[in-house]
């Protein structure tokens, strides 16, 4: 039997909580999905010092944090993995374990998972390894780092460490596809290396990151960084909209500043969106904007 709702929202990391919240004290009839725990990529920050009014916070006592605020509100998440979502006239069908019917859905599934990681990468997560040098570069502050990588997102993050750290290496598996203005920035920066055809291969350490492992040219070589940004291709988490046939880049949801997507209705908030910054600051302002659009148009059907 189909359960009716007036709006779903896909993930409960920073973004779906916060819409959740949002749709909550509309009033509305509101469902938050989440098929592990909530708090998404909050869960693997060790430290956020950058996110206004909560100086100096673990991701995941951050995550617990808005939890509590969103239970006692009386959010509902439902802990299914929604499969696929299809439109039947101005309804959203979600299915997950069972069928839901909406008048909206906001995604707010984050980022799919990367290739697989090397040895060393989740033992050292938060203990030298991250994966955004604007979160924690700080913590590098005088320190040698690299970051691995060949697309400009590579380039962004090496000319703002330059600033902090002692030493900046830039691991490059492949040919770097940095822009032209970007890579003119680098070859004036005298503390940032490129290395180029390296494919790293282990992260080693006691308590905390100490030596990289890469192969370049067929010879197995070390390096002696603090710090690692494994930063490959990301990708966005949307097969399951497949159906829809939504505006994506690399499968990450193109919207407005609303959040609103091509298709009417469905909205996105968080890593989910196709965007550049990735932080929990605007992932919880796009979840604020997405679910006070979402709530207008939900409102405006009821209207006519």
């Amino acid at each position: 039997m189909e359960k009716n709702l007036d709006v779903i929202v896909v993930g409960a990391g920073a973004a779906g909580l916060t819409a959740g919240i949002y749709l909550k004290r509309s009033n509305l009839k509101s469902l938050v999905f989440e098929k592990s725990a909530p708090g998404g990529i909050l869960l693997n920050i060790h430290q956020i010092d950058n996110y206004p009014g909560v100086p100096k916070v673990s991701g995941p006592d951050l995550a617990v944090n808005m939890f509590a605020q969103a239970n006692e509100l009386g959010v509902e998440i439902a802990y299914e993995e929604v499969k696929k979502i299809e439109k039947e006239g101005e309804d959203f069908v979600v299915y997950a374990n069972d069928v839901y019917r909406a008048k909206a859905v906001i995604v707010a599934s984050g980022m799919a998972s990367s290739k697989a990681r090397v040895t060393g990468e989740e033992a050292f997560l938060g203990k030298g390894v991250s994966y955004c040098a604007s979160c924690d570069g700080a913590f590098f502050k005088g320190k040698d780092v690299a970051l691995y990588g060949h697309n400009d997102r590579v380039a962004e993050e090496a000319i703002y460490l330059s600033g902090l750290a002692n030493h900046v290496y830039i691991l490059a598996p492949k040919e770097t596809e940095f822009e032209e203005g970007h890579a003119e920035t680098l070859s004036c920066l005298e503390n940032v290396e490129l290395i180029p055809m390296a494919t790293l291969k282990e992260i080693q350490g006691s308590d905390h990151v100490e030596h990289l492992v890469y192969e370049q040219n067929g010879e197995t070589k070390t390096l002696d960084v603090s710090g690692i940004f494994p930063l490959r291709e990301g990708a966005g988490s949307s097969t399951f909209l497949y159906a829809l046939g939504v505006e994506e880049n690399r499968g990450f949801l193109v919207a407005d500043k609303e959040g609103k997507t091509n298709v009417p209705g469905l909205f996105v908030a968080g890593d989910a969106t196709d965007k550049k910054l990735r932080q929990v600051a605007n992932a919880v302002g796009e979840a604020a904007s997405a679910s006070s659009a979402a709530i207008a148009y939900v409102r405006s059907l009821k209207k006519s």
